[in-house]
């Protein structure tokens, strides 16, 4: 519990710790409500069984002889007081309620948002070795199920509270039963969070792993789907979504019965421990008749009393089952929370462009991939003069990827960088990524209309429409999107499943012009299309030549023809071919 405690005070920011004890106090608040209304409860019980409890009782016959009624004036008095202060506590409760309820909600998704904040913060290289569907999973599920394990806190803390002025209560009025009870509760109460907290961790755990194993499958069938259904393999993937189905299912399974059993065991022994105090009361010789009005009490405080305490429990349990959901994601934002580090001005779309006259350089660039030994580049050289065409050419693995993710920034060297004219790229690194323009082999699509897909990542509001049909034009694309009903709103489907791949490359190359950079990346750009719709691709790249830096990606020779030089890598060298 210490360890969740200081997570969670590491996780929250100064307003919700300030909200947190707001709800803690109002908590204590509630508690002595439903401690007054049930000590009303039994003294309108203890005046119903014995009337002369109105005399007898210190409170009750001060309150009898200030208001002066006749005895059934009274009793009629504390019964329509009972219902006032029901009605009190549960209207307060209900508020109560509602503020907790939107602490949590609230603070979820601000969590989630946070998380994703930081998730898109991360260098590129992490993408190269993370695992999609856990990231999924991070971001949605496993803060869900943290403030599942905020919600038991606060539950918790409001639980013990009424049980604690309860059992005061019922202290004061049967000392002894209160102690045999008392004592009974925590020691079964203890034996089953011993039994049971290994079982509700490892069901937290496994219920992480196997969520993750759903994203991942669903994932994989959706964005596969034609080789799916090519190769008939339906089955294998429904089987294997099935097994982790199947291990989610069981973890949550184990989680509700678990929660719920203990309630069974805690009623039995509390019934057992009041029969009891009755049966040694009875033996003793005691008059039962003449402790009615107290046992009636009694019986009114242990109502509520036992379902409190089968709360308790219950939240002890899910803290257990939550416990793995709030690591994962303190460990996550660790780095944020030490750093302060929330800031998202660095994303500024308005950055003035990394001003480019003479060329673009590699300098002295040693590179290798983390947790690798090979050195895919050492002390490698590359100039690109403004203006020019340069190809790059090499056998597969070789490394011309990597030149393209070293000049657009994504890959952090060892030694060297990246120089435009004389300025190191990562002095100005968003300057410098506004003045350049990425045609990958495979160009992501939204799911989302043309307009929104040439203008990548610009709200609605703010798309230059003209513009828009300057760069189709360019991409030689905007005749036939003319054509088509809806224009510039036709939808395009998921991945651009609607499109053919020609029209998805030209899409990438409008995007790319869309902010009208110096300098254009095509990292094998057409080596996915058939030779007909390469040519046609390479036609409007080449109508660029002179107007734009061309850093043209290649294994076909074909496709670099009419570039101005070509390089070569080779044994962690770039090399000037021609």
């Amino acid at each position: 519990m210490k360890q969740i405690w200081q997570k969670l005070m590491r996780l929250f920011d100064k307003k919700q710790k300030h909200q947190m004890a707001g709800l803690v106090v109002l908590m204590v608040i509630g508690a002595a409500l439903e401690t007054a209304s049930t000590m009303l409860l039994m003294a309108v019980i203890g005046v119903l069984v014995t009337p002369e409890t109105m005399q007898t009782n210190r409170i009750l016959s001060v309150a009898y002889k200030m208001l002066g009624m006749s005895d059934k004036g009274f009793t009629i008095f504390l019964m329509v007081l009972l219902i006032f202060s029901f009605v009190a506590k549960n209207a307060y409760l209900f508020l109560l309620w509602k503020l907790t309820y939107a602490f949590v909600y609230k603070n979820q998704f601000r969590t989630s948002e946070r998380l994703m904040r930081n998730y898109i913060k991360r260098p590129y290289e992490f993408y190269l070795f993370a695992d999609t569907a856990v990231v999924q999973r991070s971001i949605t599920s496993d803060v869900n199920n943290m403030y599942g394990l905020v919600q038991a806190l606060l539950t918790l803390a409001t639980e013990v509270m009424v049980c604690l002025f309860l059992a005061a209560l019922l202290f004061i009025t049967a000392p002894l039963f209160c102690i045999v009870m008392g004592a009974l509760l925590i020691i079964v109460m203890f034996c089953i969070t011993k039994l049971l907290k290994p079982v509700m961790e490892r069901a937290g755990k496994d219920n992480q792993d196997f969520y993750s194993g759903l994203f991942k499958w669903i994932s994989q069938t959706v964005q596969g789907i034609k080789e799916v259904k090519v190769t008939g393999t339906e089955k294998y993937f429904v089987d294997e979504y099935k097994k982790c189905g199947t291990g989610y299912v069981n973890a949550v399974q184990r989680y509700t019965l678990y929660n719920n059993t203990p309630k069974l065991l805690i009623e039995t022994v509390s019934i057992a421990g009041m029969m009891a105090c009755l049966i040694v009361l009875l033996l003793k010789g005691g008059n039962i008749e003449a402790e009615l009005p107290a046992l009636g009490g009694i019986v009114a405080a242990a109502y509520r009393l036992l379902p409190s305490a089968n709360k308790i429990n219950n939240q002890l349990n899910a803290i257990s089952y939550f416990k793995p959901f709030l690591m994962n994601v303190s460990d996550n934002l660790i780095e944020e929370i030490d750093n302060k580090n929330t800031d998202m001005s660095f994303a500024d779309p308005n950055v003035t462009k990394l001003d480019i006259k003479k060329g673009i350089s590699l300098r002295g660039i040693t590179y290798k991939y983390p947790e690798t030994e090979r050195y895919i580049f050492k002390d490698a050289d590359m100039e690109i003069p403004i203006g020019s065409a340069v190809g790059v050419v090499g056998s597969s693995g070789a490394g011309k990827t990597t030149i393209v993710d070293i000049l657009l920034g994504l890959l952090k060297v060892e030694k060297g960088g990246v120089y435009a004219d004389d300025v190191n790229t990562e002095d100005n690194y968003r300057g410098w990524l506004a003045n350049v323009g990425y045609i990958p082999q495979m160009i992501y699509m939204l799911d989302g209309s043309i307009r929104k897909n040439v203008a990548f990542g610009v709200p609605d509001d703010k798309i230059d429409e003209n513009r828009v049909w300057a760069v189709l034009e360019e991409a030689h694309l905007a005749d036939y999107i003319r054509t088509l009903p809806d224009g510039l709103d036709t939808e395009i489907g998921e991945r651009g499943i609607r499109i053919s791949g020609g029209q998805r490359q030209r899409i990438g190359i409008a995007r790319a012009l869309y902010n009208d950079p110096e300098v254009l990346i095509l990292d094998e750009a057409t080596s996915a299309l058939d030779n007909d719709t390469e040519a046609a691709i390479m036609e409007s790249i080449n109508a660029l030549h002179g107007k734009k830096t061309l850093v043209i990606i290649a294994h076909r020779l074909q496709t670099i023809e009419k570039c101005d030089m070509v390089y070569r890598v080779k044994d962690g060298k770039i090399t000037v071919e021609r």
